[in-house]
């Protein structure tokens, strides 16, 4: 019989361990590490529940000359913040040393995953957007803005951030969260998206809209559009008008290419995956470009990669001196 001790890290330990800085690091070295064979080959999963949805994600990343493994279970149900005040995601994660298999830490996985999509983000967008690009377009109202927010306002000094919901009521809220969060921001609340992606030159989509409410029309010349909420081949935010029209970078290609919002362009006939310019992490190491012109609209597919999932996991495991141990017997 073999005995192992676990790490049973909670919440509040992830949190402390992982401030916004941090995480924009963890979000480079996750991306760096795709494009330059430091990572193990990602694993998606996905299971459709009668109310609902199961993600599987899964990985590998050396870190420090360690292979560590992740293995993300998150359940996405609608309907659980009206029918139970409670989340809509809720998941774990499990670590686990990848050269022995050793089980090493099990961790809620909403703080993580929210931490580290928005820090994923705001890397792409900053590496993607134009120099002067300082107007920021949220579209959505859940838990999600907040970190968005407060990461790209890390990055880039953001003159104003719109938030479009098709809730009004509950766009309201979310700004007024937003701003007691985040008080030296300049928050707005728009009713017309299209009239507000106009006045734009950065949009974060974080809805779980099945039907695009972004037209090719409705953004100018030189906008990075971060499509982040389609994530199962139902959901998708942008036209595949739009997509055609703009130059795309993708996190996993292969992976948008099922799931994303590439996904919706190949199925139209509009593009195929030898359209995309690149992914993320080759722009981020140099070894394909980003942003070609001014005036040109990018648009960054993220579907969500489990290596983003396996940094912070890391970072936050070797920070947490305090985590609960349990010995497990094999």
């Amino acid at each position: 019989m073999i005995t192992s001790q676990l790490s049973l890290i909670t919440r509040g330990e992830v949190d402390r361990a992982l401030p916004v800085r941090r995480c924009l690091e963890m979000a480079r070295v996750a991306y760096e590490a795709l494009a330059n064979g430091r990572s193990l080959n990602v694993a998606l999963g996905h299971v459709a529940a009668p109310k609902g949805d199961f993600l599987v994600k899964s990985s590998g990343l050396y870190i420090d000359g360690r292979l560590y493994v992740t293995v993300k279970t998150v359940a996405y149900f609608e309907d659980r913040p009206t029918k139970l005040g409670l989340p809509s995601i809720v998941g774990l994660i499990q670590l686990f040393d990848g050269t022995t298999g050793e089980p090493l830490a099990v961790m809620e996985s909403g703080l993580i995953t929210n931490l580290r999509t928005a820090a994923g983000t705001a890397v792409a967008l900053d590496s993607l957007a134009a120099a002067e690009a300082r107007r920021l377009l949220i579209c959505g109202t859940g838990g999600q803005v907040a970190f968005h927010s407060e990461a790209i306002a890390a990055m880039r000094d953001l003159e104003v951030v719109k938030l479009w919901g098709r809730n009004q009521a509950k766009s309201a809220a979310t700004a007024a969260a937003l701003h007691e969060r985040l008080p030296n921001l300049s928050i707005e609340v728009v009713n017309d998206v299209s009239v507000a992606a106009r006045d734009s030159n950065l949009i974060v989509c974080l809805t779980a809209s099945t039907s695009p409410y972004l037209e090719a029309a409705d953004v100018r010349p030189g906008t990075t559009i971060a499509a982040v909420g389609s994530d199962t081949p139902e959901k998708g935010e942008l036209s595949v008008e739009l997509l055609g029209a703009s130059a795309l970078v993708c996190d996993v290609t292969d992976q948008c290419a099922v799931v994303g919002e590439l996904h919706h362009a190949i199925e139209a006939g509009v593009m195929s995956v030898d359209d995309v310019r690149s992914e993320i992490g080759q722009v981020l190491t140099g070894t394909a470009r980003g942003r070609m012109s001014d005036d040109e609209i990018i648009v960054f597919d993220s579907t969500g990669t489990a290596v983003q999932d396996t940094a912070p996991a890391v970072a936050a495991y070797l920070s947490s001196q305090f985590a609960m141990q349990v010995d497990l017997q094999f």
